[in-house]
């Protein structure tokens, strides 16, 4: 299924970004601590992820042109 329809080109940058970014959140896990550090920065990353949601929706409702 990854190589079904239509052709693309240019490199993947979403996809490599967060296989980079999963791999550095799980190395985190195997530093002594490194659980409960993120136990206590949970809930601010959430609400950060929420906010960036709700500002990115109402970015591209604005953006998007009117229909006649």
């Amino acid at each position: 299924m990854l190589f079904y329809g239509r052709r693309r080109r240019g490199f993947p940058w979403l996809l490599a970004i967060i296989v980079i970014v999963v791999g550095i959140l799980s190395l985190t896990f195997a530093i002594p601590g490194g659980a409960e550090v993120w136990r206590g920065l949970a809930p601010i990353f959430l609400v950060m992820l929420i906010v960036a949601v709700i500002v990115s929706v109402f970015a591209i409702v604005r953006a998007r042109p009117r229909r006649r």
